[in-house]
């Protein structure tokens, strides 16, 4: 990950800024500049972004909150966000992270496991396959070998195994459908992404340093980063902003109020709605209309029967693969993946659902869209990353850091935000 900005040296001026959009961007931009300036976090949502698609479920005699989507993270990959959560005070926990693999007739055909050993995660086959195992090795190999190579950000990750030959049945059985879920997008998205970040994530060490998430999931996030001294406007969808010489105007409807600054930390299609009326901010827009957006399904249900039976007692993580689909579905068993939920029945939350669950087992249903890399989009967003400490609009998110579009990298936007402002925070 880049090197951040270093601290500003002179007095922070304190200031009005408006943050709209409160998912982990706003709320870590919100932390960060909350301490020095007056801040207001404008949400649409009934309630603030990160928890917006949760749900309360009976569990043990009282309701628990579930996370929609689960949030979970790999320290080697996620620096900024371990940092941040450490800084204030969320607590961690790790997550079991071993994966199963069933073909269209949900046959087991794949299956890995992991061995917590101190901080460190080891994986290993728990189901044997030889060929898929021999290509597995021999694609770390080939990553490794290339990981600082030169040429790899300039060319697609479908360019990438086409160029070194490796196995297409792995690919489209093992890689893609990891890749597929961690990206939220189809398998010809995932060949379209620039080779080096793809790369760097493959061989950041996920295998090695396993996964975490925050113990008390969203909920806990959400209360930590959102301190009582910020302004949380909920409910407040904004339609645009105007700028003069009084400073900048948040618009929601009839509703008006002036800032020095304002960060928007949404999604790039909302970005550019939000300046669309600014003509200042046309080449902004225009770039932000560069990065494309996909929409995902996610489903959260109690329906058992969709996994196969050999799975039950095994992995936290299946992946259903029918031949003919461009994106898998992905399965998380909650109660093996969550501390609290162990050991008791099966909540599945599935990713891009291809097969109908029992409708009375269904417990949500939600929509949400994310941001892709392209070859052409990354120079879009190199160009917006040029913000500077004159600029009174500045943007914040995922989508703004060189590499996968995740929660790291919308931490990582909101500290250069940060630094620009002012804050005794940022690190």
């Amino acid at each position: 990950m880049p090197a951040q900005p270093a601290a500003p040296s002179t007095p922070i001026n304190r200031q009005r800024i408006a943050i709209i959009g409160s998912g982990i961007a706003g709320l870590s931009a919100a932390w960060l500049l909350s301490r020095d300036h007056d801040v207001t976090l404008y949400e649409r949502a009934a309630k603030p972004g990160m928890g917006i698609y949760s749900v309360d479920i009976p569990w043990a005699d009282k309701s628990t909150s579930i996370d929609i989507p689960l949030r979970v993270f790999t320290p080697a990959y996620y620096p900024s966000l371990l940092r941040l959560y450490r800084d204030a005070g969320v607590r961690t926990e790790t997550t079991d992270h071993a994966a199963a693999y069933a073909d269209a007739d949900n046959r087991l055909f794949f299956h890995y496991g992991n061995l917590q050993l101190g901080k460190r995660s080891l994986s290993f086959p728990k189901l044997l396959n030889g060929p898929l195992l021999a290509q597995h090795l021999n694609l770390f190999n080939t990553l490794q070998q290339h990981k600082h190579s030169p040429d790899t950000d300039q060319q697609s990750f479908g360019s990438f195994l086409q160029q070194h030959s490796l196995d297409n049945d792995y690919c489209r059985q093992i890689l893609l459908p990891a890749l597929a879920t961690v990206c939220t997008c189809d398998y010809d998205d995932v060949l379209a992404y620039p080779a080096d970040i793809l790369i760097n994530y493959l061989t950041c060490g996920v295998m090695k340093d396993g996964l975490m998430r925050a113990s008390g999931g969203v909920d806990e996030v959400v209360a930590q980063l959102l301190e009582s001294n910020v302004s949380l406007r909920t409910a407040t969808a904004i339609d645009h902003i105007e700028e003069d010489n009084h400073g900048v105007r948040v618009c929601s409807g009839a509703q008006t109020a002036v800032f020095d600054r304002v960060v928007i930390a949404t999604q790039p299609h909302h970005a550019s709605q939000i300046l669309s009326k600014l003509p200042s901010a046309q080449s902004r827009c225009q770039q932000l209309q560069q990065i494309p957006v996909v929409e995902s399904r996610m489903q959260l249900h109690t329906d058992t029967s969709l996994l196969p039976a050999s799975l039950m007692p095994l992995a936290p993580v299946s992946y259903f693969l029918p031949g003919d689909e461009n994106r898998p579905e992905a399965t998380v068993d909650l109660a093996k993946a969550i501390g609290h939920l162990r050991n008791g029945p099966a909540i599945l939350q599935v990713w891009n659902p291809l097969r109908a669950a029992n409708p009375s087992s269904v417990l949500a249903d939600v929509t949400f869209s994310r941001p892709l890399v392209t070859l052409q989009s990354r120079q879009a967003v190199r160009e917006l990353r040029r913000q500077d400490a004159s600029q009174r609009i500045l943007l914040t998110g995922s989508y703004l850091c060189d590499g996968i579009p995740l929660l790291d990298g919308a931490v990582e936007s909101s500290l250069r935000v940060a630094h620009l402002i002012g804050s005794s925070r940022a690190w």
